[in-house]
């Protein structure tokens, strides 16, 4: 077996890494998260007043979704006390919400800043990423079963979720 058979990768992730698409975000009218034409709102789980969570529509596993702020910021020092307070809130929504929906055993949840950190959109957010006994680990590939959900549907069924558990009064979300 040669390395690259060892190796996964998604393909047609490629393009929505290029320099081009990273040059691309730094400013609000090109930002894919704040520009309102380039907004995918059939992605679009909850919105908030400050911040919003969407289905990422290139997931690196099943049930990644995002949290962004609505305002063109790039770093977590920049975020204002409101925001602050609605994006953690949606953190633990975005969780509690993933737990009811697809029962993980556990979550990544974090954010890059700056490309040497791997960001490839420069507008601030942040990756909630439920992860599952045997799926792939940062660190080390092991046996593992591929189960993947549409990001469509993923925002359709986290919204449903949401709506039926009353979860923005209960996360004080707007």
């Amino acid at each position: 077996m040669t390395a690259e058979k060892n190796i996964l990768y998604a393909p047609w992730r490629k393009k929505y890494f290029a320099r081009e698409a990273t040059a691309k975000s730094k400013t609000t009218k090109d930002c894919m998260f704040c520009n309102v034409k380039k907004i995918d709102y059939d992605l679009m789980i909850l919105e908030g007043n400050t911040a919003y969570i969407q289905a990422n529509k290139y997931p690196y596993g099943t049930g990644h979704i995002m949290v962004i702020p609505k305002r063109h910021i790039n770093s977590i020092a920049d975020l204002t006390t409101l925001e602050r307070k609605e994006i953690f809130n949606l953190l633990d929504l975005s969780v509690y919400a993933l737990d009811l929906y697809l029962k993980p055993d556990g979550y990544n949840v974090g954010c890059s800043v700056g490309k040497v950190a791997g960001e490839s959109v420069m507008h601030f957010h942040f990756h909630v990423l439920p992860r599952f006994e045997g799926d792939i680990g940062w660190t080390k590939l092991s046996g593992f079963d591929v189960c993947s959900i549409a990001p469509v549907e993923l925002s359709s069924e986290l919204k449903s979720i949401i709506s039926k558990n009353k979860l923005e009064k209960k996360f004080d979300v707007k």
